[in-house]
């Protein structure tokens, strides 16, 4: 079974507690909005702490990705990628596709609705490859300056 090293643990765990004070961050500013402007940007107040949820795993995602503690050590990481760009692609195509049909399902009044689920989803997964291919390319970078 392939494991994270000392310094994939360590960075996952400070950028798990970045996260969590994201996290609550949004979630006061959330509330606040709602209680002092009654404001609200979602069709619902469960898809509003289910979105801002989705962005903090994508922040969590991209940084422990570029941070090279997504993956662990030993793990095929182009096959993940690639993996992770076709479901990612496929995701954001029905996305597309259902905002074609009926763009109620993404927009409704003003507000956003149950169908950025997918689009969020499949940005999550679009980020993974491209963090993974900008750090493999600074780190390229990086070589030949050092030569």
């Amino acid at each position: 079974m392939k494991k994270y090293d000392k310094y994939q643990k360590f960075i996952r765990y400070k950028y798990g507690y970045y996260s969590f004070n994201l996290l609550i961050s949004l979630f006061l500013l959330n509330y606040f909005l709602g209680l002092i402007f009654n404001f609200q940007w979602a069709a619902t107040k469960e898809l509003e702490v289910i979105i801002i949820m989705f962005v903090v795993v994508l922040f969590f995602v991209n940084i422990s990705v570029y941070q090279n503690a997504y993956f662990r050590k030993g793990e095929n990481k182009k096959s993940y990628s690639w993996l992770f760009l076709i479901v990612g692609l496929f995701s954001l195509y029905t996305a597309f596709q259902t905002f074609l049909i009926s763009p109620e399902e993404i927009i409704i009044d003003g507000k956003l609705g149950r169908g950025v689920i997918q689009l969020f989803s499949g940005l999550i997964f679009i980020s993974v490859p491209l963090t993974y291919f900008i750090r493999v390319r600074i780190d390229k970078k990086m070589e030949n300056k050092e030569q």
